[in-house]
């Protein structure tokens, strides 16, 4: 499952980061610049895009490291000892459990004492530690970096690094680059409930509603929809059809689309706050209805992930919010409690809604900063170059991906597969009696290193399935992501404490208005008069001063 961000979490650690920052009377992110020159130690004179890198002396690094319960860190791991073979570099990992991995990186950062490269994190993540000097200003060095460069000018990426740019113009992570856009998240239909109704799986939201309906009518004493993720995922992908942004789970305080509810109006080239305008208002208007009208079980936003996927997967609902990785786990659990042959479940089609078919989102991924200690290192620029190759090479994203091809993978006539004897069981891959996971016992396809890539690397562990059903998208309309707003330091802080309270009166309105605790309608300009109550305009200026101020210094 795709692990979203507590935007909560991140908030937190910004306010700490400014706060550090401020404290230690750092330089800010537009201070110098530390030097390249004459740190060579180990450094490649040939390096270039293409080109494996291996170090003529050995060498190592440090990495933050985000362990993950579904596939636990073991030392003995094979895909740490393959880059070592591979690059003459060993990596090592400062190990840290999921759940704890925001607040300790947030420490790390902040005391100084983050390890040379800092995984797992996502674009926006790194604006609290940008004032503090503890983390690199990234777009600073990657001249020296020919596989990032070479694919930003290849696929045509610049406009989406723009969004990443902090207030000085420059960017502090290094996110994963993708070729193009492969969303994963949508419905899954009881298919063989449809077939049973002479029914398609709808292709627009207000086929949706026909659809819940239509199962209800046949299914009286039950609810059609039950979804998992708090609701936070339809919400996500309706916003995007109906031109705005939502999407909270209040149970994990993650945000899956609300994010700060700034949306940028690229003809006018300024932000507003989306949840207080019409778009918002007919989006929130259409899931009220449906719990209104029983078609979608108000437990969807408060029982936990597994609770609705129980009542998915035993037949009390029929409808649910879906991904890969997902659909196979449900596929395991219907087998045991429906029986094999005994029904049939696939992802449909995002459904297209007012403003058309449409998708959002960026080709940037989650990704790595690097910390300014490794800049005083005496082989800076081999580190430099080691980082382009095993965070941008496709050779590195297949061998972390995949691992030994031979070993634990084959590929044949442009397919991967896992070699006999081995599987990727996540993903359905191999022989799923197999005793050996190439994920879970070599650490490959592991999330710390796995970050975009060629659409070939990327769709690399789709099975035939997902690839059938991400050319479904192929004729939907791009959105262009909003931007980063480029606050300086100070702004920064001043606008989190904004966000927070205008974020949460907007979460709590939201679920009020979907379960019918307030009235679209009538309450829609007491709910607007909260957020005006919470410095909502001041929240909004502040956002367009920041850009507008940012583009001056270009």
């Amino acid at each position: 499952m795709s692990i979203k961000v507590s935007r909560r979490d991140v908030l937190v650690m910004g306010l700490a980061g400014a706060a550090a920052g401020l404290l230690a009377g750092c330089t800010s992110g537009g201070g110098s610049t530390p030097v390249v020159s004459g740190k060579t130690t180990g450094m490649m004179k040939d390096y270039a895009a293409g080109t494996t890198f291996k170090a003529p002396k050995p060498l190592k690094f440090t990495l933050l490291f985000q362990d993950n319960p579904a596939y636990p860190y073991k030392k003995t791991w094979k895909v740490f000892e393959q880059i070592k073979k591979v690059t003459n570099v060993e990596l090592d990992p400062t190990v840290v459990p999921f759940a704890d991995f925001a607040d300790k990186k947030s420490v790390l950062i902040n005391a100084g004492k983050a390890p040379d490269i800092i995984a797992k994190t996502y674009p926006g993540q790194e604006s609290p530690f940008v004032g503090g000097g503890a983390v690199l200003a990234v777009s600073d060095y990657t001249k020296y970096m020919p596989n990032f460069t070479k694919k930003v000018k290849d696929w045509d990426l610049e406009s989406d690094l723009s969004t990443i740019k902090q207030s000085d113009g420059k960017f502090y992570v290094l996110p994963g680059l993708h070729q193009s856009l492969n969303p994963d998240y949508t419905l899954s239909f009881r298919d063989d409930v449809l077939d049973t109704l002479g029914l398609k799986q709808p292709t627009t939201w207000d086929e949706v509603k026909t659809t819940l309906q239509a199962i209800k009518e046949a299914n009286p004493g039950k609810y059609p929809m039950s979804d998992r993720y708090g609701g936070a995922n339809i919400l996500n992908i309706a916003a995007t059809q109906y031109g705005t942004m939502a999407g909270y789970d209040a149970a994990t305080s993650s945000s899956w689309g609300i994010g700060n509810g700034l949306l940028f109006d690229w003809d006018k080239e300024e932000f507003s706050f989306t949840p207080a305008d019409d778009n918002y208002k007919a989006l929130v208007a259409f899931f009220a209805g449906l719990v209104k009208d029983g078609l979608l079980d108000p437990e969807t936003f408060t029982q936990t992930d597994d609770q609705a996927t129980a009542k998915f997967t035993t037949g009390k609902s029929f409808v649910i919010s879906t991904n890969a990785q997902q659909l196979n786990l449900d596929r395991t659990a219907l087998d045991k409690n429906i029986g094999a042959g005994k029904y049939k479940i696939s992802k449909a089609p995002i459904p297209g809604g007012p403003k058309g078919k449409r998708l959002a989102g960026s080709r940037l991924e989650n990704g790595i900063m690097l910390s300014t200690s490794a800049s005083k290192r005496d082989d800076f620029e081999a580190f430099l170059q080691y980082v382009d190759w095993q965070w941008y090479s496709d050779e590195a994203q297949i061998l972390v991906k995949w691992g030994i091809k031979g070993e634990t993978y084959t590929y044949e006539n442009g397919k991967y597969d896992t070699a006999p004897g081995w599987k990727l069981a996540a993903y359905g891959f191999g022989d799923q009696s197999a005793t050996k996971d190439i994920r879970i016992d070599d650490g490959f396809s592991c999330g710390n290193f796995m970050y975009g890539g060629t659409t070939e690397i990327v769709e690399s562990t789709m099975p035939a399935e997902e690839l059938a059903w991400q050319k479904t998208l192929s004729s939907y309309e791009i959105v262009k992501a909003t931007p980063t707003v480029p606050y300086t330091q100070v702004a920064a802080q001043q606008a989190g404490l904004l966000q927070t309270a205008i974020i949460d009166t907007t979460n709590t309105w939201t679920q009020n208005f979907i379960l019918g605790k307030k009235d679209v309608e009538k309450d829609w300009d007491s709910y607007l008069s909260e957020l005006k109550g919470k410095n909502l305009q001041q929240y909004v200026d502040g956002a367009n001063k920041a850009y507008k101020d940012a583009n001056k210094k270009k």
